[in-house]
């Protein structure tokens, strides 16, 4: 949707790779040390306002737009559009989960969340989805 001009709510997203997560899953299959551990795959979180910033600097011949939708709109949009409901949830929430465990026991090293979202468009673009 940002990439086809759509302007961006104020919300925060997860951000991981599926190249760390299957790492991730390689080096606790590797290490004894994992055995009956859990650990969080993601790298970090950006807002989708970070985003569209991100992709207008990368991508000029797109019609990114980087003006927010007020939190607000959105509320009242919720009423009317399933979309902005799920959006409406989402307004204020930190999602922000802690990977160090990962990245001590296992020497777990995630991609950067910009590497992972240029990622994602490059794929996008180079199989005509947008």
């Amino acid at each position: 949707m940002l990439m086809k001009g759509t302007p961006s709510p104020n919300v925060i997203y997860p951000i991981g790779d599926v190249h760390d997560l299957a790492d991730l899953h390689i080096l606790a299959m590797e290490k004894e040390v994992a055995d009956g551990q859990r650990f969080i795959a993601e790298s970090e979180e950006m807002t989708m306002p970070q985003m569209a910033r991100l992709l207008k600097e990368q991508y000029p011949n797109y019609k990114v737009r980087t003006m927010v939708i007020p939190n607000f709109v959105i509320g009242i949009m919720a009423h009317f559009q399933a979309p902005m409901k799920v959006l409406n949830t989402m307004i204020g929430l930190k999602y922000h989960q802690n990977n160090t465990k990962a990245r001590t026991l296992l020497g777990w090293n995630p991609r950067p969340a910009k590497e992972t979202v240029l990622d994602t468009v490059n794929y996008m673009i180079a199989s005509h989805i947008i």
